[in-house]
């Protein structure tokens, strides 16, 4: 079987509209994560986050949910509603690196407290099959995308020891820690480490953009057989495309200008449908030209005037000068 790309959850990035989208002009993707849930004592969801998991929008059989709690009955009742909806998995985000998030001890800061992270791992797996009968539904698998500590790398090692207390279905590991954020260079012994030690099937993310970089990853790491993928793939959506068609070169800048413009133009449109005014409209897409510049080399005036834009006239005009 052909080694596996998943798509990484972006906040503000990878929503259903997005995700439905790239599907139908690229794909490539076997999984499709998405950004995080934060079940609450209200137990609602919010009308964003339903729309995040509805299958209306979403297809159950690719697409991930991904919690986020440091709560294991906030976790399990979103558990239970999610798997009555048909989703087969559900992922487990212990990696989020932001100050907000980590400020509340949850994502890569709930790492800081292990004893914590095993009573909430104690209890998910042992109420996860009661809340999903209560809910008519079938237990779903649980993965985990975890990095590798909050303050020292070295905290891993204890995590990981937690981690294989449970029957975890996937460990997705991004290998910094919480004070890296996305800027020190990541630190790949500590997969290392993992690929020896964990008992859970394992997955690799982190710093892969190019095509070239998949297959070293599978190179390095022939025992995984699924990245995840993030701002490369956002950058350049045509990757995993490519790759799972056995393109082997590395064409990490070149794209489809055609195929691209339809996609863009497609996001475009969802978004003006669906959102009120033209400012949460332009604030939308301006999220992705923090990513969308690598493949428009040279052209960095007109992408400064598109995120400059105040009107969806100026922007689609912009726009249709850059293609």
């Amino acid at each position: 079987m052909k080694n596996k790309i998943y798509l990484a959850p972006l906040e503000g990035v990878t929503d259903s509209i997005y995700r439905r989208t790239f599907e139908k002009y690229y794909g490539g993707v076997v999984k499709y994560f998405t950004p995080f849930l934060s079940p609450n004592s209200t137990y609602k969801f919010t009308t964003r986050e339903f729309k995040e998991i509805d299958p209306e929008k979403n297809d159950v059989r690719i697409t991930v949910p991904q919690l986020l709690t440091n709560n294991s009955q906030h976790f399990l009742w979103a558990a239970g509603q999610i798997a009555a909806l048909g989703y087969k998995e559900i992922n487990f985000n212990l990696g989020c690196p932001s100050g907000t998030v980590v400020a509340k001890k949850k994502g890569s800061g709930l790492l800081y407290y292990p004893e914590e992270v095993n009573k909430l791992l104690y209890e998910v797996f042992s109420g996860l099959e009661k809340v999903c009968t209560e809910n008519g539904a079938k237990v779903p698998e649980i993965s985990i995308k975890t990095r590798l500590g909050k303050e020292k790398p070295e905290e891993f090692y204890e995590i990981l020891d937690i981690y294989n207390e449970y029957p975890i279905s996937e460990l997705t590991i991004h290998p910094r820690i919480q004070s890296d954020f996305y800027r020190e260079p990541i630190k790949p012994e500590f997969f290392d480490y993992a690929v020896t030690h964990s008992k859970a099937p394992l997955v690799f993310n982190g710093e892969i953009k190019t095509i070239k970089d998949i297959e070293n990853t599978f190179s390095i790491y022939p025992v995984i057989d699924a990245v995840m993928i993030g701002r490369g793939l956002i950058e350049n959506p045509e990757l995993a495309m490519k790759y799972s068609k056995g393109i082997s070169e590395d064409l990490s800048t070149e794209i489809d200008i055609e195929r691209f413009k339809k996609f863009h133009n497609e996001l475009l449109e969802q978004y003006i449908e669906i959102l009120s005014g033209e400012k949460p409209v332009l604030h939308r897409l301006k999220e992705f030209w923090g990513y969308w510049q690598q493949p428009f080399a040279g052209q960095e005036k007109t992408i400064k005037k598109i995120r400059k834009s105040n009107k969806i006239s100026e922007y689609k005009a912009l726009f249709e000068e850059l293609v």
